[in-house]
């Protein structure tokens, strides 16, 4: 190896090596400003569990966790209850258990025979010189880990309801709506209680300031009302009730009392808080007034229909404009508008109660032709502002008021008979057709067609005129009225030819001759003043016929002898035709069958070809 490529990985070695050490000592140094624990799992023989409720006596082993990285002394469990201690000198120690990887683990058990709870406390050096694990607040209490005995007192557990209907849907009961004083009873159980205990409901029309009361965030609107012994009591629980008077559209509410707020789930105490809902089938939703296309005359005129919403909220149109579905431009930014009651009236639904229906009416204007209307409704419930939950926006397209016209013949048709049938077809976004007119140009009174009814088969009007004999052009106009006001006009040229146009054959083989070489020539001229030449053919008598328009000259080769006729045709636009005809005498000569033939010729000479090259090759071998 060569002195550079050894100073090249000296260099390298010597780099890697001072990086490696440089990020060594930074993470030491960060590491070792805390000696904070982190609770891995609470177990329960060896089983980790997710939740906190225990018969009593029942032995719960956490285990925690510190940087493996600096010399923590110690891990305590710091607490109240189960012979914790709030004092680190008189708690629980854990003990060390294993490290791996870049953390070290320590692992305790508690003997539960009171609710209790805890949380870790990790220490350098002296026992004082420690630090405690930060913990969410848990269960709505504070920050603790809790851990209940069902002997002794747990939260209160949902135990049923009266007067209102499970829904099927999570914790959510339905309450007839519009029924004066609805009178519903709430009951709760507590495990371990006795009648004397204090248990409280707590219910608001916001389920985000319910929750917020559970963290210890007061709102006016919170009520807790407190329940009283309902007189049952079994081995394990006492139940507890009370009575509210539901009069609004959606009710929440949950129950606390010493030990927490309920946050029961399949019998276990869990983590996060249960809150039940009570509603009176309440909904809204939005729809445009006119159930067809909206064209660009019409008022955007949209209906919200609630269903037993109360008398103080109100409801309004969210919406944004787009100039078209191939041009997202945005033309008018998203506006709201409060809307405005229209209707008040009541609807007996399918549980044969009485439903509350107020419709309220918004008018957003009017748009132009292949605007885009994105709109959804919204409502306002004691100053909150609350979507309709469509999942997706309401589109509205803006169609042409005017009707859309189709007029055959097409313009620019050129035809040879008075009697001219014509068609059209009539189409609406929408309205109805209030008036048909068709002039023909010809100095005929316009035709009213009001009455014309459209064909079954195909939709389209037909109707039949007769035009003078006369070669000439008209301007065909058709014009039809909605019941929108609008109208719209549609001119097609129709071209009247009733003169044949000229052909003149100005030289071609002689026909007295016989042709004897099968080859003939034609020459000709053709015109027409009016309409102009549309095709002009030869039918040259043998089966073949020619197209030769815009041409002068033609020629063709008879394989058969024999007499033919011709016949050159020249035909307008109009569909006027002339033509005229000539004879030819084909008499080609006859082949006498024993003659040689150049294939015969041919075959010979690649016969003599072959014979040299085997003699060649013969030779070659020699």
């Amino acid at each position: 190896m060569n002195n550079r490529k050894v100073n090249t990985i000296l260099i390298l070695t010597i780099l890697f090596a001072s990086m490696t050490l440089g990020f060594s000592t930074n993470n030491a140094i960060f590491a070792a400003s805390t000696a904070e624990p982190t609770l891995e799992r609470i177990m329960i023989d060896e089983e980790e569990i997710d939740y906190y409720n225990f018969e009593n006596n029942t032995v719960v082993t956490v285990e925690y966790s510190v940087d493996r990285n600096i010399e923590v002394d110690g891990v305590i469990l710091v607490g109240f209850g189960s012979e914790l201690d709030l004092d680190p000198y008189n708690s629980i120690n854990l003990t060390y258990s294993y490290s791996l990887q870049d953390r070290t683990y320590y692992i305790g058990d508690i003997e539960l025979f009171e609710n209790s709870y805890f949380k870790g406390y990790g220490w350098i050096g002296d026992i004082t010189n420690g630090t405690y694990e930060e913990v969410e607040e848990f269960n709505h209490l504070g920050p603790w880990h809790y851990l209940f005995v069902n002997e002794v007192g747990v939260p209160p557990q949902f135990h049923g309801i009266v007067n209102a209907t499970s829904t099927g849907g999570f914790h959510t009961y339905y309450a007839p709506a519009n029924q004066t004083n609805t009178t519903i009873v709430i009951s709760y159980r507590v495990y371990g209680g006795t009648e004397y205990d204090n248990v409280s409901l707590v219910y608001s029309v916001y389920r985000d300031k319910l929750y917020n009361a559970s963290l210890n965030i007061f709102d006016s609107s919170i009520v807790f009302q407190n329940m009283t012994y309902a007189d049952i009591s079994t081995e394990t629980y006492v139940v507890f009730n009370t009575t509210i008077e539901f009069t609004e559209r959606t009710l929440y509410f949950t129950a606390n009392n010493s030990h927490g707020w309920d946050t029961w789930d399949d019998g276990l105490v869990k983590d996060y808080l249960n809150i039940y809902a009570i509603n009176n089938g309440f909904d809204f939703s939005s729809d445009t007034v006119l159930h067809e296309s909206i064209t660009d005359v019409d008022e955007v005129d949209i209906i919200i229909t609630t269903k037993n919403s109360t008398e103080s909220e109100s409801f309004g149109i969210g919406y944004y404009v787009i100039e078209s579905l191939e041009n997202d431009t945005e033309i008018v930014s998203w506006t709201q508008i409060e809307g405005t009651l229209q209707n008040n009236y009541t609807e007996v639904n399918d549980l044969d109660f009485n439903d509350t229906i107020r419709e309220f009416n918004v008018s957003l204007g009017i748009f132009d032709v292949d605007n885009i209307i994105y709109f959804e409704a919204y409502n306002i419930y004691y100053g909150e502002f609350y979507n309709e939950t469509v999942g997706h926006y309401h589109t509205i397209r803006i169609y042409d008021s005017e009707p859309y016209l189709e007029l055959f013949p097409v313009s620019g048709s050129y035809v040879n008979h008075e009697d001219v049938t014509f068609s059209f077809n009539i189409l609406l976004n929408r309205g109805n057709i209030t008036e048909i007119l068709l002039d023909y140009d010809d100095g005929s009174p316009v035709a009213n067609l009001t009455t014309l009814e459209a064909d079954e088969d195909d939709g389209r009007y037909y109707v039949t005129h007769s035009y003078p004999v006369t070669t000439d052009d008209y301007n065909v106009t058709l014009t039809v009225t909605t019941s929108l006001g609008t109208f719209n006009t549609t001119t097609n040229y129709l071209y009247l030819d009733f003169d044949a146009p000229t052909l003149e054959i100005t030289d071609f083989t002689n026909n007295i001759t016989e042709i004897t070489d099968g080859y003939v020539e034609l020459y000709f001229t053709y015109t027409d003043d009016y309409s102009g030449v549309w095709k002009v053919t030869i039918d040259w008598g043998d089966g073949i016929v020619q197209n030769v328009t815009e041409d002068n000259f033609a020629f063709h080769y008879y394989v058969e002898s024999g007499t033919y006729t011709v016949i050159v045709e020249v035909q307008d636009r109009g569909g006027n035709t002339f033509s005229t005809s000539i004879l030819y005498t084909i008499e080609l000569p006859e082949t006498d069958p024993t003659e040689q033939v150049p294939f015969a010729a041919l075959s010979a000479f690649l016969s003599l070809i072959f014979l040299g090259c085997t003699v060649f090759i013969i030779k070659k071998r020699k």
